[in-house]
């Protein structure tokens, strides 16, 4: 699955992802490229997994509560909501 081949590449991370999409959107990654159907899987992992990541991009963890930068601003609340979910369905 592509999801995971990325999650490896870009955060150095080997987990499962979870089966259904956490977020769907169509958009455009860089102004000179045409919008496309883009999907986000959900992983849990323990929160010391250590993070890698591609060379010039850092990966990290964020805090919930704090607020990062991001080409896609808007996600911070979508991923904020998708969390608040995953943590209720585990009650």
């Amino acid at each position: 699955m592509a999801a995971k081949r990325e999650l490896a590449e870009e955060a150095g991370v080997v987990a499962e992802l979870l089966p259904v999409p956490a977020a769907v959107s169509v958009r455009s990654f860089r102004a000179d490229y045409a919008p496309t159907l883009s999907l986000s899987y959900g992983a849990i992992v323990p929160l010391d997994t250590p993070l890698g990541g591609e060379t010039g991009q850092p990966a990290r963890w964020h805090d919930l509560d704090e607020v990062w930068d991001s080409m896609f601003p808007q996600d911070r609340d979508r991923i904020r909501a998708y969390v608040r979910w995953l943590a209720e369905q585990a009650v």
